[in-house]
């Protein structure tokens, strides 16, 4: 049984002519003001507002960013500044003094506090993850015919894989 995918899913339709309808929105509306200006202030005036009006509804209506609309990146942007940026860490064991001693039962088996901080536990995981195994320095190093190569499946993500040769 075969099914049909719906393909353009992120296109917008065409309501209005050329236009989708958020485009003919931003244009109409700021037609409209530039209409009730040109009614309600002097001549020089509404000309001056009507062209700053629809220069920023044809620039919200038309131009993408990255993909985006631009309204949803100036939103992005105004959120982003707006916000706190506050950035605090919370402690997994808030109660516990700060000690060799008491940081000791937390640590992974096989590592003192001086390699975690020295960077030796991180440097260890990662080749670990990158390996599949617990190797150290020397064999790590001794292993420089081991290659990594990126592949890509069918369905279009790319992930790196080792390489392993049998002789």
């Amino acid at each position: 049984m075969q099914f049909q995918v719906p393909q353009f899913i992120e296109t917008e339709d065409k309501i209005v002519g050329p236009l989708t309808l958020r485009q003919f929105l931003y244009v109409g509306g700021a037609a409209g003001l530039c209409f009730l200006l040109y009614f309600t202030v002097q001549l020089w005036l509404a000309v001056i507002l009507s062209i700053f009006l629809l220069s920023i509804s044809v620039t919200l209506a038309f131009i993408k960013v990255g993909g985006r609309p631009l309204i949803h990146v100036a939103l992005s942007a105004f959120g982003f500044y707006w916000k706190p940026q506050v950035y605090v860490w919370q402690p997994e064991h808030p109660g516990t003094a700060k000690s060799e001693a008491s940081m000791k039962p937390l640590a992974p088996a096989g590592l003192s506090l001086s390699d975690i901080v020295s960077g030796a536990a991180l440097r260890n995981v990662w080749q670990n993850l990158q390996t599949g195994s617990k190797i150290s320095d020397k064999q790590f190093l001794g292993k420089a015919e081991e290659r990594y190569e990126v592949f890509q499946r069918q369905s279009g993500e790319r992930q790196a894989a080792r390489r392993v040769d049998y002789r």
